[in-house]
C-alpha cells in the first residue's frame, strides 16, 4: 500500500525482516510513501537537507574521487557544495539566456571522458530543456541528477511522450527541498527520488551512518562511497513535511495563480524593460521564484538602481545570487581538503578561464526576482509590484 516502509518493491531490497526504525520514524515512512505514491518514483528517501541529499545521490552514483560533474554556475552554493562534499570535481557549463538552465549546446562541448554525472538545476522551479539534457547524458553514458530543490511536484513531458512525469524522476536521481522558502515547507528537510535499486539502497545506507544493514558478505563494490553519514530527517519536519505535502495542489495553485497574474500585467504593460524567464513545462509551474530580465541594453539604467528603488518603494526584490559559483574562492583557488588541492589533484581545470559569459550577464546586469509567489500572497501584492514598477520607470 502507500504506507509500505518502502513505499514500493519493498522485497527488492531485501528488508522484510528489518525493524521499520531503520527506515526512520511513522511520519518519515508516511511521507516517503506519499511522495512516491504523486510522483510514481519506485523509491524515496528522506534526509535532512537537499544539500545532504544531493551529496548522497552523487555518492550513491558510486563515482570515483575526482570524476567531473558538469553543473551551472548560476545557482545556490549547495549544488557545487554537494559535489565537492561527493569528492568530485565541478565543470560549469554556461545557460541558456532565455530559461536561465544549462544550455545543452554549450554542454555537449563539455563532455569528455573524465565526465560522469550532470546536475540540471532547475532554476526557480523551471527545468529547461530537460527532456534534451536527458537524451544527451543517455547518449553519452553518463548519469543525470536533478537539483530539484526549487520544483516540487511539477510535471515534465519529454521526448514526444504522451504523458507528462514528475520533475526529478527523469535523471538518474532527483533531489527536493523543504526549507523555509521553499514551495512546500517543513522548516528543513529535504527528499531523494530515484527508479534505480541500487541507488535507493546506496542513499538509504548514506543516510544512516552506512552500517544498518551492511553485512561481512557485502562485495567491495557494496562499499563504494559508503562512508555513512548521519542525513536522517527528523520525525517532526516529516510530520510537516507529510501534511504540507497533502496540501500540495492547493498550495501550488496559489503560486501558480499569482505568478501567471504578474506575468501578465508585466506583458501587457512593461514589456519593454522586462522579460520573463522561458518556462519549458508552463502547465505546472509553480514560482519558487518569479523571475524576470531587466532589459539594461534598450535602457541604459543598470540593474541594480532598480532592485534598490524597489526595495525602496517596500517590494522584496531578489537579484540573483551575488556571485556565480565558478567564482567561489574554493573553485578559483581549489582549495577543499587540506592544501594539497584536492578533490582537483589530477585535474588541471581552470576556474579562472571558462567562458559562462550568459551566467554573467544575467546575474551582473539581468536578473530580478520576486520571492513572494506563495501563500498569503494575492493578486494584491503583485499590483503592488507594478505600482512600484510604474513609478519608478
Amino acid at each position: 500500500g502507500s504506507h509500505d516502509i518502502l513505499s514500493k518493491k519493498s522485497k527488492d531490497l531485501h528488508l522484510e525482516n528489518i525493524s521499520a526504525n531503520i527506515l526512520g520514524g511513522e511520519y518519515v515512512r508516511k511521507f516517503e510513501a506519499l511522495w512516491s505514491e504523486i510522483t510514481d518514483a519506485d523509491y524515496c528517501i528522506s534526509v535532512n537537507s537537499a544539500t545532504s541529499g544531493l551529496t548522497t545521490s552523487l555518492l550513491a552514483l558510486d563515482l570515483e574521487p575526482g570524476s567531473e560533474v558538469i553543473t551551472t554556475p548560476f545557482s545556490f552554493t549547495a549544488t557545487c557544495a554537494a559535489i565537492v562534499a561527493a569528492n568530485c570535481v565541478p565543470v560549469f557549463c554556461d545557460i541558456d539566456p532565455d530559461t536561465f538552465c544549462i544550455s545543452p549546446e554549450k554542454l555537449v562541448n563539455l563532455i569528455t571522458e573524465r565526465t560522469k554525472c550532470v546536475v540540471a538545476v532547475h532554476w526557480c522551479g523551471n527545468a529547461g530543456d530537460l527532456g534534451e539534457i536527458k537524451f544527451i547524458c543517455d547518449t553519452n553514458n553518463i548519469f543525470l541528477v536533478e537539483d530539484a530543490a526549487q520544483a516540487p511536484l511539477s510535471f515534465y513531458k519529454y521526448n514526444d511522450s504522451k504523458e507528462s512525469v514528475a520533475v526529478g524522476t527523469v535523471g538518474d536521481a532527483g533531489v527536493f527541498s523543504f526549507n523555509e522558502p521553499k514551495n512546500i515547507m517543513a522548516g528543513e528537510g529535504g527528499l531523494i527520488v530515484t527508479n534505480n535499486i541500487n541507488i535507493a539502497i546506496k542513499s538509504r545506507l548514506i543516510r544512516n551512518h552506512g552500517e544498518a544493514i551492511i553485512m561481512d558478505d557485502c562485495t567491495d563494490q557494496d562499499l563504494v562511497n559508503i562512508v555513512g553519514y548521519n542525513f536522517r530527517m527528523t520525525e517532526i519536519h516529516a510530520a510537516i513535511a507529510y501534511v504540507q505535502t497533502k496540501k500540495y495542489k492547493q498550495i501550488n495553485l496559489i503560486r501558480e495563480k499569482n505568478y501567471q497574474y504578474l506575468v501578465s500585467r508585466i506583458q501587457d504593460e512593461l514589456s519593454d524593460y522586462l522579460t520573463s524567464q522561458k518556462i519549458t513545462h508552463p502547465e505546472s509551474y509553480y514560482a519558487y521564484t518569479a523571475a524576470f530580465k531587466w532589459n539594461y541594453t534598450t535602457t541604459q539604467v543598470h540593474r541594480d538602481i532598480i532592485v534598490d528603488a524597489l526595495i525602496a518603494e517596500g517590494i522584496p526584490t531578489f537579484k540573483g545570487y551575488h556571485r556565480l559559483m565558478c567564482d567561489h574562492p574554493m573553485f578559483k583557488r581549489k582549495i577543499a581538503f587540506g592544501l594539497n588541492k584536492y578533490p582537483w589533484i589530477n585535474n588541471n581545470i581552470d576556474y579562472n578561464d571558462i567562458d559562462v559569459s550568459s551566467a554573467r550577464n544575467l546575474v551582473d546586469n539581468e536578473f530580478i526576482g520576486f520571492l513572494q509567489m506563495g501563500y498569503p500572497n494575492t493578486s494584491n501584492d503583485m499590483d503592488d509590484i507594478i505600482r512600484a514598477f510604474k513609478k519608478i520607470i
